[in-house]
């Protein structure tokens, strides 16, 4: 084991310690759940299959959301690079999404839509302007000599997506997966914290606060904070993977 893998446990072990000290000096469970008792409620959890099926209901809505946002996000950058005007025209729009609370959003939708699909919306909306604001960022810092370079020689268009654009956007596609998945997962949640959609991870984070069960909730935000970093690993391999086998292939 290397010095830094090394630390980093120290680092968890120190936090977790710190964690269990602080309470038992505070000695009120309702207040600040210790580790021992999250893990207990974190394995109540586990046996109960209401609590699998609802977390695989918000995990695959927010997956879904943020996966749609994401390939709107790419399409609509492309769309304002090739075409200015578009971009001027579609500016204000991303900048009101982006600035729109998610408590706005939340009783929006439920207004329109319904809680159903709530957060698998208030995702797409989250994450489509971060990717479309980096994939633009992306395209825009493609070097002009190697566009010029491309129309002396004629290349086709699909040679230059795969030589020119492509290796200009791995890097900005990666910080936008990062940067949003948490995102995505911070505010489906809280979407469904807001409009209780039954049997989801919100719905069960609301009840276990209506029921002062801190432990429930802690275990509950814990699940959350592991799919966020599960999936968020997923997607940076899965890109790494994705321009890996393109400079294999070409």
């Amino acid at each position: 084991m290397n010095k830094s893998k090394l630390h980093k446990i120290t680092a968890v072990l120190f936090a977790l310690l710190f964690w269990q000290t602080a309470a038992m000096i505070l000695d009120r469970s309702f207040l600040l759940s210790s580790p021992i008792e999250v893990l207990k409620s974190l394995l109540e959890l586990g046996l109960s299959g209401v609590f699998w099926t609802g977390m695989w209901k918000s995990v695959c809505k927010i997956l879904l959301g943020f996966l749609s946002g994401a390939g709107v996000g790419i399409f609509l950058a492309g769309l304002s690079y090739r075409f200015k005007l578009f971009e001027v025209y579609i500016s204000p729009y991303i900048m009101v999404i982006r600035s729109i609370p998610v408590a706005s959003f939340v009783i929006i939708i439920l207004i329109w839509l319904g809680g159903g699909g709530l957060s698998l919306f208030v995702c797409f909306f989250m994450v489509m302007p971060i990717f479309y604001a980096n994939t633009l960022e992306g395209l825009k810092s493609v070097d002009v000599k190697m566009i010029q370079m491309a129309k002396i020689f004629e290349m086709s268009n699909n040679a230059k997506l795969i030589y020119i654009y492509l290796p200009a956007l791995e890097s900005f596609l990666l910080s936008a997966s990062v940067a949003s998945i948490g995102i995505a997962f911070k505010s489906g949640i809280a979407a469904e914290v807001i409009g209780r959609p039954k049997d989801t991870l919100g719905f069960f984070l609301f009840d276990a606060k209506m029921y002062l069960d801190t432990s429930k909730v802690f275990a509950i935000t814990l699940t959350v904070i592991i799919c966020s970093a599960i999936f968020e690993r997923l997607a940076v391999l899965m890109i790494k993977r994705f321009f890996y086998m393109i400079k294999r292939v070409y």
